[in-house]
């Protein structure tokens, strides 16, 4: 009955220290887990062109492929059908761009370089291009289609984890095919002046602009 007793002690008293420590060593575990645990990672960002308050619509949506390297899609519209800034020519013109981005210090961060490739539809003046500016000032327009390809450089500069302003620019080679119309004064109808024609510039500006951005 002694000895039974004594191991009984020797239990309760097991138990009793036992106890506190596991309980002890749980707790650090779950505290040690909620210290480690990672934020989630925010590897997709939504975008919109600045240049929206005159009527540029240019969203764009970018992806993280792997580290430093992200990919970007964009659309590009713009409705003047008229009186592009009161230029008096017409500019109407649909585009969607792709592009593979390399940041060199962090994806989403700083500076970033990426060659880009587009195709678009257009209605416009040509006199709106920089090398026709001292032609096509008559009453006439191009309409047709184009491909592009190129390279954008820009900065991306980050508010706090997800939001963004970012400048970008981009511009390289262009060859549209396209048909003319024209005519002499609004009184006329207007009539084809060339049938289907074609065209191949080194544009040094065709997509761009400050994108402010939202990073999930």
């Amino acid at each position: 009955m002694t000895k039974l007793l004594k191991y009984m002690t020797v239990a309760a008293v097991l138990l009793a220290v036992c106890g506190p420590l596991k309980a002890v060593a749980g707790e650090a575990d779950t505290v040690g887990v909620t210290v480690k645990e990672k934020p989630a990672l925010r590897n997709v960002k939504v975008k919109m062109n600045a240049l929206v308050a005159i009527g540029v619509v240019n969203p764009a949506v970018e992806f993280k492929v792997m580290d430093n390297f992200t990919v970007q899609m964009e659309a590009l519209g713009v409705f003047y059908s008229s009186n592009f800034l009161g230029t008096g020519k017409p500019l109407v013109l649909g585009s969607s761009f792709f592009e593979f981005r390399y940041y060199p210090k962090e994806e989403f961060k700083g500076f970033f370089v990426a060659p880009n490739i587009g195709w678009g539809v257009y209605k416009l003046n040509k006199g709106l291009v920089l090398r026709y500016t001292d032609q096509y000032d008559w009453d006439c327009y191009q309409q047709g289609s184009n491909i592009m390809a190129g390279i954008t450089i820009g900065y991306t500069f980050n508010i706090n984890e997800k939001w963004s302003v970012e400048l970008a620019w981009g511009g390289g080679f262009q060859h549209s095919r396209y048909t003319g119309f024209g005519r002499e004064n609004d009184n006329e109808p207007y009539e084809m002046y060339v049938g289907l024609n074609s065209s191949a510039e080194w544009p040094p500006f065709y997509k761009g602009g400050i994108f402010i951005g939202y990073r999930f």
